[in-house]
């Protein structure tokens, strides 16, 4: 018999379950033992893998007896270093909600496809934008795992992904009209809160800022004499309170840090602004708290739903690509006001909306009319 009860102090039921059996290793007999275990179907489950492991092998290896969360722990200490700190918020936020009192005390080495795929598809009822993101917030904590020898493969890049796509099927750029339909009603409350959700448009629609980019800019940023932004920080809210927020000069890349063009239109709002903010932050409320991009976004989106238009702020930076694509602005410029750290993420936005820019020319070039005037000349 290789199982028996031991007493247990600490154990609910006054006892745990023991796996203890002998054998040979090299010719020399050895032996296995290990307790803990709180109900003997899982001390049985153990033995039949450790006799599997020593009949494939012919030794056993050290089981390593980290959980899920044992190992994130490990993770924020030791490999959450190269991560934005956006993102580390946001993964701190999943790992909460989501994945600690589910498979936080799974065994690290009980992490395969059957497991994760399972949990995803207990997941199908949320949007898929949010199961995308507990993807990659499990692939972080497995990747660290993973180099740190606690297991010999990742495999989360075999799960698929399910749930409710959330995200409408529209062009993701938002007509100059709609920008200033929307910045007239804020602007018309009076409220110093709307006016500075007003004047942070106003930034993305002239700059191409990310959110975090423009609700850091501060007034010193602002060279008025030769017209310039300095752009050299961003900040972080995600999953933070808004009197936590913080700035940060740990941008998202290299290129993201640089001095770029104060656009004469945005300039002369900014003037005026100045004139009624007495802080030196920009995007601020009545108390001088950073506005936090998610109530900003909250209260926006519903302004603008009211008169049918569907925004979110990166549409302002795609709206801005649009633009110096459609004037023929070259390449290498239009990297360097994009901020991209490689041009083939310039090149791709170009392809994608210079596909789009070409289709319409033809349109209008072979439209009914024109078609009509070459027939009456031939």
């Amino acid at each position: 018999m290789s199982l028996r009860k031991r007493p247990s102090k600490k154990a609910k039921k006054g006892y745990t379950w023991e796996v203890y059996f002998n054998y040979k290793q090299n010719g020399i007999t050895r032996r296995y033992s290990k307790s803990g275990f709180e109900t003997k179907p899982m001390a049985q489950d153990h033995e039949t893998e450790m006799k599997k492991q020593l009949l494939d092998t012919g030794i056993i290896k050290k089981i390593n007896v980290k959980t899920f969360s044992d190992v994130y722990i490990e993770f924020l200490e030791l490999g959450s270093d190269q991560f934005q700190e956006n993102s580390m918020n946001q993964t701190k936020s999943k790992y909460n909600k989501y994945l600690k009192n589910s498979i936080g005390n799974i065994l690290i080495s009980k992490f395969d496809y059957p497991m994760l795929q399972k949990f995803f598809n207990s997941l199908s009822s949320n949007g898929i934008a949010t199961n995308r993101i507990i993807k990659v917030t499990i692939n972080r904590i497995l990747n660290y795992a993973l180099k740190v020898g606690y297991i010999t493969y990742n495999p989360i890049s075999l799960v698929t992904v399910k749930g409710i796509d959330t995200s409408r099927k529209e062009d993701k750029i938002i007509s100059y009209d709609d920008i200033y339909t929307i910045i007239d009603d804020l602007k018309a409350s009076g409220s110093f809160r709307y006016k500075a959700y007003a004047i942070a448009i106003e930034i993305g629609c002239y700059t191409g800022l990310r959110i975090s980019e423009a609700f850091a800019l501060e007034k010193n940023d602002i060279d008025f004499d030769n017209n310039l932004i300095n752009v050299n920080k961003k900040l972080v809210y995600n999953a933070l309170p808004k009197n936590e927020l913080y700035t940060t000069h740990q941008m998202k890349s290299a290129k993201s840090e640089a001095v770029i063009p104060l656009a004469d239109p945005l300039k002369k709002s900014l003037i005026e602004w100045f004139k009624i903010n007495p802080y030196q932050e920009i995007v601020c409320d009545e108390e001088n708290y950073y506005i936090h991009p998610t109530i900003f976004t909250q209260y926006v989106k519903r302004v603008a739903a009211g008169y049918g238009i569907n925004f979110y702020f990166h549409k302002l930076r795609h709206t801005f690509a649009t633009i110096l694509v459609t004037n023929d602005v070259d390449l290498k410029t239009a990297q360097e006001l994009m901020r991209h750290s490689n041009i083939n993420t310039t090149m791709s936005i170009y392809t994608h909306i210079n596909d789009g820019h070409k289709k319409q020319v033809i349109d209008t070039i072979f439209n009914t009319e024109s078609v009509e005037k070459v027939s009456k000349v031939n």
